[in-house]
């Protein structure tokens, strides 16, 4: 369970937080296609690691590890909602999907989600 905790909250998701996203566009003058290309390259690797861990790990359950949500799907959640806000093809990544919508289906991850937030920006 810390192990996919960390893939994403100290190897993926960093890459995408809008101070990075920012020094991207505005310091290294990147586009907004080259900044999605940028994102999708590393959150794919990501993505990858957290899957095969799912997949094939026997503390699998409804959730990352078991029956209740966990700190490992507190973390799992937003790799996917940033993935897929920047493109990221998510057929690859089955068992992160379905504990991504089994998570999704409750009112906390639900009524968290960065849409339904009032500083969410309209152009994101």
């Amino acid at each position: 369970m810390r192990g996919i905790a960390q893939i994403a909250s100290s190897d993926t998701h960093p890459l995408i937080v809008p101070r990075i996203r920012k020094y991207l566009t505005e310091d290294l003058d990147l586009s907004d296609q080259r900044l999605g290309a940028w994102i999708r390259r590393w959150m794919g690797p990501g993505l990858e690691a957290m899957e095969a861990h799912l997949a094939a790990g026997p503390g699998t359950g409804r959730f990352c590890h078991g029956d209740r949500p966990g700190l490992a799907d507190l973390c799992l959640v937003p790799q996917v909602v940033g993935s897929r806000m920047f493109g990221c093809p998510m057929e690859p990544y089955p068992t992160a999907m379905r504990i991504f919508e089994t998570c999704m289906a409750l009112d906390a991850f639900a009524d968290a989600h960065p849409t339904k937030q009032p500083d969410f920006p309209a152009d994101a």
